[in-house]
């Protein structure tokens, strides 16, 4: 018998989607890996991309995201300012990355957060204009980002958003004057525009899909880096929304297992890396949970039985065998199908409650704790 133990212990657990086994190429019943995140959760996020390309920070400035101060503390670099964010995650419900445009910083919803406001302010220095950021709260969901834009663009150059038409006049045919004239009319088409690198970011104000044509200038929307069509942001189909609900069915069975000999304290700072629209399986993902009597994590080897297994062990155990076990349930499906009415667009049926089934990802325990770290989080 263990000694008993009082002092809670805090175990910082990473999932590997593709290594050494690539779990994420798997396909059918098996596909999506894990995932924290519902797909209609997905849908909702909301992304604010900075305008400068590989930005350094002055280590000791900051930016306040949230009404919560994010003090940059590693070297300045692109990559140490995204992991200061995200090591606040918890306190501002914001993460961040740098896929939506290579090499420039994106703030959005951290996990759990999707959907509310995000709110970006200057801090101490100058982090804010360093990082290409503007203040601004900021609450639409991201949609479409552009493919390399064309400026400035003509006069008389418009477009058609939801039927109505933005036309863009002299002394505002950059990028600052196509984003103003487009958003002059978020109030008749419900789609807002802010820079997103050196590309345009379009976003829902009110959750619905928006449809994309040109106006009477043909080629107005490709200088925009865009393209005619109907648009809902992210799952983009149904198999894509359906793999990630097999992700998220996943992951609540590694939430049970971790409950299973004592329920934990705490199990929250979700970290994941790789794809952040719902379109793909994420590479990795990472997670902290927490137990005030760490002595009850003890788990019967059950390769090796009358053996048992302690601590950072028993947690991967635990886990390994979360993913080693196929899944069933009614869940309620986010579809993303968008149906044309004329020159707008709507989802005729969002939401259905599907009988769903997630199979295992591997049946070889071994094979599974191999994509599986666990360690103790010192000093807490």
């Amino acid at each position: 018998m263990p000694t008993p133990s009082f002092q809670p212990t805090y175990y910082r657990i990473t999932w590997n989607g593709a290594a050494p086994t690539d779990y994420n190429a798997l396909t059918g019943l098996q596909a999506g890996g894990i995932d924290n995140t519902k797909p209609e959760a997905y849908n909702r996020r909301v992304s604010v991309t900075g305008t400068s390309a590989n930005p350094t920070v002055t280590p000791g400035h900051s930016i306040i995201l949230n009404g919560v101060e994010v003090v940059f503390t590693g070297a300045g670099s692109l990559s140490t300012v995204i992991d200061d964010i995200n090591n606040n995650e918890r306190y501002t419900g914001v993460s961040a990355h740098s896929t939506t445009v290579a090499t420039y910083l994106t703030v959005t919803n951290a996990p759990g957060y999707e959907g509310t406001p995000l709110t970006i302010a200057a801090g101490i220095g100058t982090a804010l204009t360093d990082l290409g950021l503007t203040a601004i709260t900021y609450q639409d969901y991201e949609i479409l980002v552009s493919g390399a834009t064309s400026f400035p663009v003509l006069n008389g150059d418009n477009i058609k958003i939801n039927g109505e038409t933005v036309t863009f006049v002299t002394g505002a045919l950059n990028q600052a004057g196509v984003l103003a004239a487009i958003n002059a009319l978020t109030w008749k088409t419900n789609v807002s525009a802010l820079a997103c690198g050196n590309k345009i970011q379009l976003a829902s104000a009110n959750g619905q899909p928006f449809a994309l044509l040109d106006g009477t200038v043909v080629g107005s929307l490709a200088k925009l880096g865009l393209t005619a069509g109907n648009y809902g942001g992210f799952p983009t189909t149904y198999a894509l929304s359906l793999a990630k609900e097999r992700a998220n069915m996943r992951w609540e069975q590694i939430v049970n297992n971790l409950g299973l000999l004592i329920s934990p304290i705490f199990l929250n700072d979700v970290i994941k890396t790789g794809n952040f629209t719902g379109e793909a399986p994420v590479a990795t993902m990472a997670w902290t949970v927490g137990y005030d009597r760490p002595s009850h994590l003890v788990y019967e080897d059950s390769s090796s039985p009358g053996s048992y297994l302690t601590g950072a062990a028993a947690l991967k155990r635990l886990v390994a065998e979360a993913l080693s076990v196929p899944l069933q349930g009614n869940q309620e499906i986010f579809d993303p199908t968008i149906q044309a009415y004329g020159d707008e667009c709507a989802r005729p049926n969002p939401l259905q409650i599907v009988k769903v089934t997630s199979d295992a990802l591997d049946t070889v325990i071994s094979n599974l704790e191999a994509n599986l770290t666990v360690t103790v989080i010192n000093n807490v």
